[in-house]
């Protein structure tokens, strides 16, 4: 797990915060624009105490890692665009698989496979 100051640093690397005014000094909101929806201003929140979990979510899956937290923080949110949707998916399958085996070297050799939809909630 990444330290309060690591988590800050790889994020902010990353560029995938809204610049700050200078009456949220410290604050860290992801930007979301135009991903659940077109034509949408959207920037999630981060507490310091999230700051961790998301920043080990960007580390092990990229941009599909921060579109899962937020659709998880949001209850299963899906977006417009089955291209999210389908990142969303796999990190979920893969988050699953890690929950079942902690260890990285029996992951390493498990055998399984899963498919992915990338469907929307209100898809039938």
């Amino acid at each position: 797990m990444f330290s309060m100051k690591e988590s800050v640093a790889l994020l902010e690397n990353a560029h995938v915060f809204y610049p700050t005014d200078e009456d949220e000094v410290g604050a860290h909101v992801l930007n979301m624009n135009d991903t659940w929806m077109w034509a949408s201003a959207w920037g999630e929140k981060v507490e310091d105490a999230e700051l961790p979990e998301v920043a080990e979510l960007f580390w092990r899956y990229g941009n599909a890692g921060l579109l899962y937290w937020v659709s998880k923080k949001h209850g299963g949110m899906r977006s417009e665009f089955y291209d999210n949707n389908r990142a969303i998916e796999f990190v979920e399958q893969e988050e699953q698989i890690r929950k079942e085996l902690p260890d990285s070297n029996k992951r390493a050799y498990y055998k399984t496979s899963y498919q992915i939809k990338g469907e929307r909630k209100d898809a039938k």
